[in-house]
């Protein structure tokens, strides 16, 4: 067991070590984090280093090195959580060995993490096992920091000063605390003597007695905690350079569980320069926090399902309130990783549930965290990534472009060690450029991707962009660009071989398999094509592609329609609407026009029992004039771009959630939207073929219109009417989310089902913000 001052030490240079890789020196974390192969915080921060690395590569090696680096550290980090112990030594203000018990549940979670990641069903099981481990250190650990819990009625306040009065509390003691039977914190919750009557003040884990400042008022209880700080230098609220918790400016915006903003202040933590027990409070609330929110996100099924290994605690309030807690309290490891985890819960809300009870104070909540630590890592690759996707979230794509043009271009004159996170930068400026419909950037920027998760997935993104280019120049009556058919081209024929080459649980990606079935649905149209004597023999797939992969998978994630700015919604639909034979509604139909969106609500019935079975959907009062849903006019293969009833409903359900997305811009747009999304709800079987998904999603995007159409009907209306119309509203938008659950098998199932939770989270906030619920 090493000395107090050597842990504070190793402390410190883990600390360091991990900060150089958040500023994308990996050379030097790595450097640092090597320099001590004897301390357990080094190797446990090596091991985290490697992690990332490779969860951000997927390369193999990276992997494995990361599993063997993690298990040496957990080795370490046991051994010295059981070492023998001097009575009444401590670890800060808690029983001694808890900040390697802390280690070892950080190294057992990432290793659990990796092995979800591989291709073995026998690692997925070892890692349910490591995660039930790591869950159980984390809790163990959160029982004696938070002794009474922390509940959804908390306040950051409440909960700050509590923690505040238990140090102050241990750390006026003269002589170092003895383990009683109701544990350090067996009085919270309970009044404490004021800080102000203490002339001195003592550390339980050293001699030096430092003075206090007197209160200027007794009655404020934030000031006199302030004042009497019992560290070496005494927390600031002015901020500084290396103390996240005092630039953090001791407030945060949160959503309660209305979906209201809830601006929290706390009073500033006592122990932000106190290492041992900084660690052990923002490493239990960051561990049990983030168990709590991936808990919460699971389905009810797979709940139950984990709750038989000894998972609990499901509650999202109170996880995204522990996860704030961990980011506030300073600048260690586990703040930072509260951080990440944070501004990722938020901006993966605010881009797939597709509406939310509150988005303002999502975007403050994740703006405020962003600040906070982008202002200590200004160049770090994922803050970067961050604060791009925050100004995607506010519609703001052409900033968020430069942020990341900007970034790249920097790190190409100036180098960065970690170029792993770049990846993820190219990604996002990718999904950017498709939200603009720029299809040739689009492709360029996948094509630069550099990890290895699925580059079948990646290439065929990148072909479906510029068969999209293709087309687009055709509508624009130009001649294809012979470069750019050249390239598409030979991304087409290389897409089989690269499907299948990746594994996951022993299975191919669904995205892949996806690619393949569409990729053999392309080249059947070929063969019509070819046929019917449109095409000579010989002829290329990309001649016959319409609706590409790059439309289908930016639809599965978010980014057609989605927070695209309004031009390239627009060019999308002009793309779309120039295939024949032309949408059945709109601008280029000569269909009855659209109706308002609050007389065509819910009154669609379907016909298809690919969605709705034996389900049979609410009727409402309002009077509808949605015109029926006749069967669809065959398509010919010898003259329309789209020769199958199935690809026609695929347009129909990109061109609902294109006009779903106008709707942000101008709420008439969502009248169009239900026509598209409710003609592929009332298509037959046989219509949709092979394309089971487009019914289920076309259900998802029409509750997100509902209550789409819902903000926009009650922007200025009274309570009691507004109350009324959102009764409605939610009570469609779950009946068509309960039919999206009752579907059988489709593509990309997995994915949407998640989404139907989101959903209907945001949907109860909603309910209990009006008083509905």
């Amino acid at each position: 067991m090493p000395p107090r001052e050597t842990v504070l030490k190793q402390i410190e240079g883990a600390s360091r070590g991990f900060e150089a890789l958040l500023d994308n020196d990996l050379v030097q974390a790595k450097q640092i984090l090597s320099s001590d192969p004897d301390s357990a915080f080094h190797l446990v921060g090596l091991g985290l280093s490697a992690f990332l690395a490779a969860i951000l590569s997927r390369e193999d090696d990276e992997l494995r090195n990361a599993q063997e680096t993690l298990i040496r550290a957990e080795t370490m980090a046991n051994n010295e959580a059981n070492a023998k112990r001097a009575k009444g030594e401590t670890a800060g203000i808690f029983p001694g060995g808890t900040e390697y018990k802390l280690l070892t549940g950080d190294a057992t979670i990432g290793q659990a993490l990796i092995a979800i990641m591989s291709e073995s069903y026998v690692e997925f099981v070892k890692a349910i096992w490591k995660m039930n481990k790591s869950y159980k250190i984390f809790m163990g650990i959160f029982k004696t920091v938070f002794p009474e819990d922390v509940s959804e009625n908390d306040s950051l306040h409440d909960i700050f000063t509590r923690l505040n009065d238990r140090y102050l509390e241990q750390t006026t003691k003269p002589q170092p605390a003895v383990e009683s039977s109701g544990g350090f914190f067996s009085s919270w919750g309970r009044k404490k003597p004021s800080a102000v009557a203490a002339p001195h003040l003592r550390h339980v884990s050293s001699s030096s007695a430092i003075p206090t400042l007197p209160s200027t008022s007794a009655s404020n209880g934030d000031a006199a905690i302030a004042a009497s700080a019992p560290v070496s230098e005494l927390p600031s609220r002015s901020g500084s350079s290396t103390d996240l918790s005092t630039s953090f400016a001791n407030k945060v915006t949160l959503a309660d569980s209305a979906g209201n903003a809830e601006v929290d202040s706390y009073p500033s933590p006592l122990w932000a320069n106190d290492p041992l027990t900084k660690l052990v409070i923002s490493g239990a609330a960051l561990g049990s926090g983030m168990f709590g929110l991936i808990f919460s996100m699971l389905p009810p099924k797979m709940r139950k399902m984990i709750s038989w290994f000894g998972f609990s605690n499901s509650n999202r309030p109170v996880a995204l309130k522990l996860l704030t807690i961990a980011a506030s309290t300073g600048d260690d490891v586990h703040g930072y990783f509260a951080s990440l985890t944070l501004v990722t819960f938020y901006g993966f809300l605010l881009l797939m549930s597709g509406w939310q009870a509150s988005e303002p104070t999502y975007l403050r909540s994740l703006s405020t965290i962003l600040g906070r630590v982008h202002d200590r890592f200004p160049n770090g690759t994922l803050w970067v990534l961050n604060r791009a996707k925050l100004a995607r979230y506010e519609r703001r794509s052409e900033d968020a472009v430069g942020i990341i043009v900007d970034a790249l271009g920097r790190e190409a004159k100036e180098g960065n060690s970690f170029r792993e996170a770049d990846s993820l930068l190219v990604f996002e400026l990718s999904w950017l450029y498709l939200s603009q419909a720029r299809f040739v950037e689009t492709a360029d920027a996948m094509e630069r991707i550099l990890n290895s998760w699925s580059h079948a997935t990646y290439i065929a993104i990148a072909a479906g962009a510029l068969v999209d280019e293709i087309n687009d120049q055709r509508r624009r009556g130009e001649s294809p660009s012979a470069e750019i058919v050249e390239r598409a081209d030979k991304l087409l024929a290389k897409l089989r071989g690269l499907c299948g080459l990746k594994r996951v649980f022993g299975e191919k990606p669904v995205t892949e398999v996806f690619i393949l079935r569409r990729l053999e649905a392309q080249k059947a149209k070929l063969e019509r094509w070819i046929r019917a004597g449109r095409l000579k023999e010989g002829a290329k797939l990309w001649e016959v592609v319409r609706i590409s992969n790059a439309s289908e998978l930016g639809l599965f994630w978010a980014t057609i329609g989605g927070r695209s700015p309004a031009s390239g919604i627009q060019k999308q639909i002009d793309l779309l609407s120039s295939f024949s034979p032309p949408p059945r509604f709109g601008p280029a139909s000569s269909s009855v026009s659209p109706a308002t969106p609050s007389s065509t609500l819910g009154r669609t019935e379907t016909r298809s029992s690919t969605l709705s079975g034996n389900i049979s959907r609410r009727r409402t009062s309002v009077a509808s004039t949605t015109p029926s849903a006749a069967p669809i006019p065959p398509p010919s293969s010898a003259t329309d771009d789209l020769d199958t009833t199935a690809e026609i409903l695929q347009r129909d359900l990109l061109l609902g959630i294109l006009y779903t997305a106008f709707g942000h811009y101008d709420s008439s747009h969502y009248a169009l939207a239900i026509q598209f999304l409710d003609a592929v709800l009332a298509a037959s079987p046989a219509e949709v073929g092979e394309e089971k998904w487009v019914v289920p999603f076309a259900g998802w995007h029409r509750a997100v219109v509902e209550l789409k159409t819902g903000d926009a009907e009650t922007k200025d209306m009274e309570s009691a009417k507004a109350k009324e119309v959102w009764r409605r509203q939610m009570d469609r938008a779950n009946g068509w989310l309960d039919q999206v659950l009752a579907t059988g098998e489709y593509d990309m199932k997995t994915r949407l089902e998640s989404r139907v939770l989101m959903l209907r989270d945001e949907i109860q906030m909603k309910k209990v913000k009006v008083g509905l619920a």
